[in-house]
C-alpha cells in the first residue's frame, strides 16, 4: 500500500521543517511526499529542494499559480499515484513516527474508501488545546445512519486526519474550487452516502491553529461562515438548514468564548 502525502505551501519556511521531519521519521516507507507551491518568495522552495535532493525517489514539487487552497489541494491529488492520499498542510505534522505504519495495518485487510482519525489541536506556541474529535458521538462509520446524518450539521471529520483513496476523487470529483474554505465538508456531503468509511482509532496529526491562517484568521471568519452556509444550503432541506444555522451559532459562541 502506497500513501501520497500532499503538502500545499506558500511562504511556509517558518513551519515546513517540522512537517518534513515528521514525514521523514515515518517507520512505514512506502510513500511519496508531494509539494504544491504557489511560487513562494522566501526559503520554502530551497527547503523542499534540499529535502528532494536527499530523497529523490519520494519527494516531488510542483509550482502553480496561486488560485486558492482548493485548487492547490486538487493539483496535489492530480499528481498523486498512491492508493490512499492525505493532505498534510505545511504548518501541520504527523503526530508520531508510526502514523503511516498504524494506518497501513488498519487498512490492509479492509475495503474502506476513506477513514478519518483524530488531530491534536495545538497553538502557535506548541501548546496543545486538545484532541478532536474525542466524544464518542463523533466516532462513526458509513454503516451508522446517525453518523451520516450528524455530518449534515457538524463537520466532525478533520481533513488533516483523513486517508482517502485516489479513486474516490476520480469517481466523485475534486474539491470545489469556488470555495475558499469548507471545501472538505462539501466533499463529505457528496460521498458520505456512496462510499465505505469509518473512524480510524489513531491520532494522525498535529493541527496548528495560527492567528494568520485561513481557518483561524479573524478577518476570514465571516467568509468561512458564509462558505459553510453555502455548502449546507446545497444539500439540506429548509428545516435541516435552520437547525444547522442554530448549531453553527452555538459553535461560534463556544469558539469565541475560548478565544
Amino acid at each position: 500500500m502506497k500513501f501520497s502525502i500532499i503538502t500545499c505551501t506558500y511562504n511556509s519556511e517558518n513551519w515546513l521543517a517540522k512537517n518534513i521531519e515528521s514525514v521523514n521519521q515515518q517507520t512505514y516507507r512506502n510513500f511519496e511526499h508531494i509539494f504544491i507551491d504557489g511560487f513562494s518568495s522566501d526559503n520554502t522552495v530551497k527547503i523542499i529542494n534540499d529535502y528532494k535532493n536527499d530523497y529523490p525517489d519520494k519527494v516531488k514539487m510542483f509550482q502553480v499559480e496561486p488560485k486558492g487552497i482548493s485548487n492547490a489541494m486538487n493539483e496535489g491529488v492530480k499528481k498523486a499515484d498512491g492508493e490512499y492520499l492525505i493532505h498534510l498542510h505545511s504548518d501541520d505534522s504527523f503526530f508520531n513516527s508510526k502514523v503511516l505504519e498504524n494506518a497501513a495495518n488498519f487498512l490492509i485487510d479492509k475495503d474502506f474508501d476513506w477513514v478519518y482519525g483524530q488531530i491534536n489541536v495545538v497553538e502557535n506556541n506548541g501548546e496543545s488545546v486538545g484532541i478532536f474529535p474525542k466524544r464518542k458521538i463523533w466516532l462513526r462509520n458509513s454503516g451508522s445512519w446517525l453518523g451520516r446524518y450528524l455530518l449534515n450539521f457538524f463537520n466532525f471529520i478533520p481533513h488533516q486526519a483523513v486517508f482517502i483513496k485516489l479513486e474516490v476523487f476520480k469517481q466523485f470529483g475534486y474539491f470545489d474550487e469556488t470555495l475558499k474554505s469548507a471545501m472538505d465538508p462539501d466533499l463529505w456531503f457528496r460521498i458520505k452516502e456512496k462510499t465505505m468509511w469509518c473512524f480510524l482509532p489513531l491520532v494522525v496529526s498535529h493541527y496548528c491553529v495560527r492567528s494568520d491562517s485561513q481557518s483561524a484568521n479573524l478577518q476570514q471568519k465571516e467568509k468561512n461562515r458564509l462558505n459553510c452556509y453555502l455548502v449546507q444550503k446545497r444539500y439540506l432541506k429548509k428545516i435541516e438548514l435552520f437547525i444547522a444555522m442554530i448549531i453553527n451559532w452555538i459553535v461560534d459562541k463556544i469558539n469565541k468564548n475560548y478565544r
